[in-house]
This record gives structure tokens, sequence and C-alpha cells, in this order.
């Protein structure tokens, strides 16, 4: 039989890279051009005055650091409730504890980011049920709307499904029996537990915190509604300047900077990710 050249088969991945490099190309184009004033129009000539504008901007300086703060401090308290979440997946014995699980983390999928971010304005707001609640026990209504407290709460509960079910694989992969052993020589569950599984599940958490990152420093929708225009994200900033500037060539200028900006973290967790792969990628079934 005629084997199919591996390049029909790429076909498909190849053209779909094509137009987004061609997207990410034109932006990089439009960068280097300037507003025409009253307009939305673009014109040259063709210079890095958009560069040094924003390069010597505090405002951008200190959104792209709130940035990469906020992602991590997501990314941190995502490893912190997801862990746990993840081993218990993994390690239950009990069918329908799984089953439950597997649902709450499935079901948020189902609905859109819109509705979750209305939801969660709605809990978190002065007449919502939490600070109902508080009232109601005679203390004070807390400020968990309009400020990096929604922002945060919000995403990490958007993320926390990504997380888990991203490192689910890498545990249930790491044969019990390697506990079991380690417990049967004297070690006891949480020494069992911290000198084989979490090392052997390294590179799979690692992987789950890039992919947490990776959507937080992105993110959009749940800064706009929940910050309250308080806070701000690149992705904000980016937005601001397109619909309600019409400055093409600087929000495609911050666009580039900060992905540039965004690669330095991305490619330290790669490298990580690398390396505890090629240290731990041994285990099998």
């Amino acid at each position: 039989m005629k084997q199919v050249p591996v390049l029909w088969l790429l076909w498909p991945v190849l053209l779909v890279l094509a137009v987004f490099f061609a997207a990410f190309g034109y932006f990089v184009a439009d960068s280097f051009l300037h507003q025409i004033p009253g307009t939305a129009m673009m014109a040259g000539p063709v210079s890095l005055e958009n560069y040094r504008t924003i390069l010597g901007s505090v405002l951008v300086q200190r959104i792209f650091v709130g940035t990469l703060w906020i992602s991590c401090k997501i990314t941190l308290a995502a490893t912190l409730l997801g862990y746990p979440l993840a081993y218990l997946l993994a390690r239950t014995a009990s069918a329908r504890v799984r089953q439950a699980i597997l649902f709450l983390l499935v079901v948020t999928f189902l609905s859109g980011g819109i509705t979750r971010a209305y939801a969660w304005m709605i809990l978190l707001g002065n007449n919502g049920p939490i600070n109902r609640s508080l009232r109601d026990f005679g203390y004070p209504p807390l400020a968990l709307l309009n400020n990096e407290t929604g922002v945060l709460i919000s995403l990490v509960h958007f993320v926390i499904p990504f997380f888990v079910l991203t490192l689910f694989g890498t545990i249930k992969n790491i044969p019990m029996a390697l506990e079991e052993a380690a417990r049967n020589l004297g070690g006891r569950r949480w020494r069992a537990f911290t000198s084989v599984t979490l090392p052997l599940s390294l590179p799979g958490l690692v992987s789950a915190m890039l992919l947490t990152f990776t959507v937080t420093v992105s993110s959009f929708l749940f800064p706009l509604l929940l910050g309250g225009g308080r806070v701000q994200m690149a992705a904000n900033l980016i937005y601001d300047k397109m619909e309600n500037s019409f400055d093409m060539p600087v929000a495609a200028t911050i666009s580039i900077l900060f992905l540039l900006v965004s690669l330095v973290p991305l490619s330290a967790f790669s490298l990580l990710r690398m390396g505890l792969g090629r240290r731990f990628g041994g285990t099998r079934r």
C-alpha cells in the first residue's frame, strides 16, 4: 500500500499556524505606524515611536507587572486548592466521589464565562448572599467586588478545572504500589506522599501551573466585570486602546511587548517542566 506523505497529514495544522502568524504579522506591521488623529485610520511613516512611548509609560509598566503578579497569585492559589482535589480524584476508591468531582469540574465548562462572571457579581455584591449573611450575624460587609479580591476569586474558580484535570492524569499514572511500598518500609502516609508521589507528580504539576498561568495572564472578561475598572490587566488595556481610543498601532505595540514579557515566565515554566520530565519521566504503570 502506498504511504501518504507526511506533509499531507500536516497541512491542516500548517494552515491554522499560517493564519495565526499572518494575523500576528499584520499586528507587527501596524505597530510601526501611527493613528491619524480623530480617526480610526493608520498611516506612516514607519517608525519605532510607539515602542519608545510604551516602554517609557509608567502606566503600561504598572499594568504589565500587575498582570504578571495577579497571574502568579492565581497560579499559587490554584496549586494549593487544586492539588489536593486532583490527588483525591486520582486516589479515591469511591466511584461516586470520583464521579461527583468530575461532574462538578466538567459542568463548569458548560456555562460561559459571562454567565460565571455575572454569577460571581451576584454572590460577591454588597447585597449578595455572602454579605447578607455577614450582616445577619452582626458583621460589617466585605468589599469583594470592584477590586482585586473579586477578580482573584472568580479567576481561581475559572482555572481550577483546567488545573485539576491536567494534574489528575499524572497522579493517576503513578503506581499506588510505590506509596504502599514506602509505607511498608516504615514511612508514614505523609512521608510516603512527600517522598514518592509528590516528586513523581512534579512534571504534571508544572504543566498544570503553566496552563493556569497562560489562561490567567490573558484574562479579559473577569477583570473587566468584577474589577469595576479598578483592576486593569494587559488584555483590558489593549481592548481600551482598540475599542475606545481606536488606536490600533498602540494596541498592537502593547500586544507585542506584553507577549515578549510573558514569554519569560512561560519559558521558565517550560524549561522546568522539561527538566523534571527528564528526571521523573521514567515512571510506568
